[in-house]
């Protein structure tokens, strides 16, 4: 098969429909869309969602992408917060916040503003969520984890122990509260905040949650909420101050910072894009960002983390490229006009996909973006998928097809 027909046979079977809660599997009112077509996640995964969403709208698949968006507003509703995805056990952490770019890329193309007040409402308890349980003490937020029961807390600890190689003398409820923090950041394991999750305020959740703000002022102003679109406004505003001053450094990249040690990890990660994607960077700050793009760039796209000596093993790491990333840095470089860096990397990473299709007949998790091949990065055996690859990969091919139209 090309790879157009292994995405034509096999996108289908990564639509699931349970309406009703099935041992830990909690039912959703829609038809919801999972990273595999089989074998390991077979749930629908928070952050995972919104990439895989981006090759659904390329193909102007509408009904699933409001169908997943209604199933995480029924969730909120529900818990108080969008969980990691409808299992019970994922109760206990989030994911990163990307529900209001998911709600503005639907209500973008159908400005159907019924739907959208009824999101609207959800999106804001989710607000209120990250605010209530998941603020430090410098007014920024941070990834971690509800207090889980003690029958959890054992097998979390082991896992992060397993996973990560890290057997030191802190407490099984230090490593759980490590291993189920990490997960909420998505980045599960990764050397710039090390088994200590919880106490960084991170660069890419404060971005994302930036952009909710602005995401909420815009909706409240389509919505004539004039009070409360002034209020997100402001909200936003001194969330951009704070990163300023706690996030940003000497280079004027933002970087993830520990408010409890009071210092920037020194490990530079793709995640220092995402204020550029999610629009909190100013021109000097994107300059910055695009100036320190060699260290990450390979010739097979971008790295999730530089080259480091961190101590432990972590998939979200050098040498690995996540699709996502991909996404986030080509995104964040476009929108502030550096469109040649964003369309060489768009190029690399397709061709890696179609390389290591040919090699595999796979879509894959990850990639090894210095090789350009499947030899990554493990802490647990790499599946075969769809999800946000196939997402990113349709995204990176309608944006190369619109160049090619722009040039003719």
């Amino acid at each position: 098969m090309t790879i157009s027909q292994y995405i034509e046979e096999y996108l289908p079977k990564t639509i699931r429909c349970n309406k009703e809660d099935t041992g830990t599997l909690i039912g959703l009112p829609y038809p919801y869309i999972v990273p595999c077509a089989s074998g390991t996640f077979q749930e629908m995964y928070y952050w995972d969602t919104y990439f895989t969403h981006k090759g659904l709208l390329v193909r102007g698949e509408m009904e699933q992408v409001r169908n997943d968006i209604d199933n995480m507003c029924y969730l909120i509703r529900k818990y108080g917060f969008m969980p990691n995805g409808n299992r019970t056990n994922f109760l206990y952490d989030s994911q990163p916040p990307f529900l209001a770019m998911m709600i503005r890329d639907y209500y973008d193309v159908t400005k159907d503003k019924v739907w959208l007040a009824s999101t609207y409402e959800s999106l804001k308890k989710e607000h209120e969520f990250w605010e209530q349980n998941r603020m430090s003490p410098i007014g920024l937020n941070y990834y971690d984890c509800q207090p889980m029961p003690e029958e959890m807390i054992q097998s979390a600890a082991q896992v992060f122990r397993e996973r990560t190689g890290l057997y030191g003398e802190e407490s099984d409820e230090v490593a759980a509260r490590g291993m189920i923090s990490a997960g909420e950041s998505g980045w599960d394991m990764n050397p710039r905040m090390g088994g200590a999750t919880y106490r960084f305020a991170p660069a890419d959740l404060n971005s994302l949650l930036y952009a909710m703000e602005d995401n909420l002022s815009y909706f409240a102003g389509e919505l004539e909420k004039s009070k409360e679109e002034k209020r997100w406004v402001s909200l936003q505003e001194e969330r951009a101050k704070l990163c300023r001053m706690y996030l940003k450094n000497p280079e004027g990249l933002f970087m993830d910072y520990d408010f409890v040690e009071k210092k920037r990890t020194h490990i530079f990660s793709a995640a220092s894009f995402y204020p550029l994607y999610c629009g909190m960077a100013n021109a000097k700050e994107a300059q910055a960002a695009r100036e320190a793009l060699p260290r990450l760039e390979t010739a097979h796209g971008v790295l999730t983390c530089e080259q480091n000596d961190v101590t432990g093993n972590y998939q979200w790491d050098y040498p690995n490229g996540w699709a996502p990333m991909q996404l986030m840095v080509i995104g964040g470089l476009l929108r502030y006009g550096y469109r040649e860096d964003a369309f060489r990397i768009a190029e690399k990473f397709k061709f890696t996909v179609e390389r290591c299709y040919e090699a595999t007949g796979h879509l894959w998790e990850k990639y090894n973006i210095v090789e350009g091949s499947v030899n990554v990065q493990n802490e647990y055996e790499m599946p075969a998928m769809l999800g946000w690859t196939f997402g990113v990969y349709e995204w990176v091919t309608e944006l190369l097809r619109e160049r090619l139209r722009e040039q003719n």
